[in-house]
């Protein structure tokens, strides 16, 4: 087994599944648009905690309890209530021209919850882990997902998760100074409609789950 290129091909892996647009790159994008990069760098943070924790949940054997549909629908119903707060918070901060100081945005720790509990309620995380497995055994970069390689993949998987989304901090955090002040707020009204629309889906996949027969 070649543990180098195993932890690569994690570490790209990762990169690649946090592209997609969803609730934390958009408090990652709206923190670093006003300016608050250390903020956004703790979302990361956040995010980083949590995958890794579902990781672990999925490769040290306890994610049979995450299957249960109504463990299932509290995590999605969770996430719903969270992302509505956020939403609401985020229109109500950019209606004035001063949503790039508002404290919800700049306070670090706030930004490290935000960031763990986002991504605390999306238990599909727990697939995206088994899957990367799967795929890792399939075309034999890796023999067996033992202790020892369930952890190097945690770190790496984990870390390109965190480096996508930290790049995009940062080239955000450079841009904002091409944008006006207007066309922010106007971005951030965006991100607030974005989050309850991702709100009323999570909502969805709650009900959806509860409405599954057994």
């Amino acid at each position: 087994m070649n543990y180098f290129l195993f932890i690569i091909s994690a570490f790209l892996l990762g990169f690649i599944a946090a592209i997609p647009a969803g609730p934390i790159q958009i408090e990652v994008m709206r923190r670093s648009l006003n300016g608050h990069l250390k903020a956004a760098l703790m979302v990361v943070l956040g995010a980083f905690v949590s995958d890794v924790v579902y990781g672990a949940i999925a490769f040290f054997g306890i994610a049979p309890f995450l299957r249960e549909r109504i463990v299932m629908a509290v995590f999605w119903l969770g996430g719903s209530l969270i992302l509505v707060v956020l939403g609401v918070l985020t229109i109500r901060n950019a209606a004035t021209p001063r949503d790039s100081g508002s404290k919800y945005l700049v306070k670090k720790r706030w930004a490290f919850l935000g960031g763990l509990s986002l991504s605390g309620t999306n238990p599909m995380m727990i697939f995206w882990w088994l899957l990367g497995s799967r795929i890792f055994l399939d075309i034999g970069l890796i023999d067996a997902l033992t202790q020892r390689v369930a952890v190097f993949f945690l770190l790496a998987g984990g870390l390109g998760l965190a480096s996508y989304l930290t790049l995009l901090s940062l080239v955000l955090y450079w841009l904002k100074r091409f944008i006006s002040e207007k066309r922010i707020r106007q971005i951030n009204i965006g991100f607030g409609v974005v989050l309850i629309l991702l709100a009323f889906y999570f909502a969805y996949s709650s009900v959806g789950y509860l409405a599954v027969p057994q």
